[in-house]
């Protein structure tokens, strides 16, 4: 493989036209020679279509025809990619923008690297440019997933890749050779945590994850809003509990994921300082109910 690999960058929007176009935008002055752009409309119910191919009307733009979600709607991407010879695949959330270097800093290590079958950058809070949102992940007790650095002034420093046990999906580069031997993206997750289940399923199948310091992308601050919304509330729950059982990572962490979930449960169920939660309670519930009875992929109460 030469050093300018094919990279396909598949932007997947869903009702976003605004963001999307300054995601195009930054990457009009990317520094890497051999990139294709790829946009994957993910069931907009707006104007979506249009308004991104009244400016990039040059730019394959594929229409899902449903919300997918994010490993759906990234796996009809990746299929294309695929079939038009990527060796790598850049997936990027529609509200990122990235540095110009960002993709040459990561086929760099890529280059030297080939073990590696995942590479992300360091992602900074768009509001508080020099902060981080993510850089790179690690697992915690009973593999509770955390991003490293969240909300941390981060100074630049050189270095080849760090290795960490996931990356953020909002700007996830990978390997052909990777999602030839693991596969693609697992659909039961529909959206949140498919990025860490990704990366752990190639590390169990020898590949590196590396986190590539040098490589800088600026997405917004998710996290207040994360923390109030009954949606991740009801995918992170289940998710997690999909991952633990999935990977069989044991009885212990599953239970313990189990049980801190009804503790939850029922102190925002009895606790009055709690009301204002209840949607947030609500979405626990189901999803422990439909982590019982085996609905994955996208909710029908959600």
């Amino acid at each position: 493989m030469t050093d300018f690999a094919k990279v396909i960058v598949i932007i997947l929007n869903w009702n976003n036209a605004g963001d999307t176009l300054q995601c195009l935008a930054s990457l009009e002055s990317l520094t890497y020679p051999n990139y294709g752009l790829l946009i994957v409309d993910n069931g907009s119910t707006d104007d979506s279509v249009q308004r991104i191919r009244a400016v990039y009307s040059t730019v394959t733009l594929l229409e899902t025809g449903e919300n997918l979600g994010y490993a759906g709607g990234n796996n009809v991407g990746i299929r294309y990619a695929l079939e038009q010879g990527a060796d790598y695949v850049l997936l990027l959330n529609d509200d990122v923008v990235l540095a110009e270097d960002a993709i040459s800093a990561l086929l760099k290590v890529a280059v030297q690297h080939p073990e590696a079958g995942f590479l992300g950058p360091n992602v900074y809070i768009m509001e508080q440019p020099e902060h981080l949102l993510s850089s790179g992940g690690v697992f915690a007790a009973d593999w509770c997933p955390f991003h490293r650095g969240m909300g941390e002034r981060h100074e630049f420093h050189d270095g080849d890749g760090v290795e960490v046990d996931f990356l953020s999906g909002c700007a996830l580069l990978v390997a052909r050779t990777a999602m030839e031997k693991i596969g693609l993206l697992d659909e039961d997750f529909f959206t949140y945590g498919e990025d860490v289940e990704w990366c752990f399923r190639g590390k169990r199948a020898g590949f590196k994850v590396l986190l590539v310091p040098q490589a800088k992308v600026w997405h917004p601050d998710t996290r207040l809003r994360d923390e109030n919304s009954a949606r991740v509330m009801y995918y992170i729950t289940r998710n997690h509990l999909l991952f633990l059982r999935k990977h069989r990572l044991g009885k212990i962490a599953l239970g313990r994921a189990w049980m801190r979930n009804w503790i939850l449960l029922i102190n925002w169920s009895i606790n009055p300082k709690w009301r204002h939660i209840r949607p947030k309670r609500d979405a626990l519930w189901l999803a422990m109910r439909d982590f019982v009875l085996g609905r994955f992929g996208k909710s029908q109460d959600m």
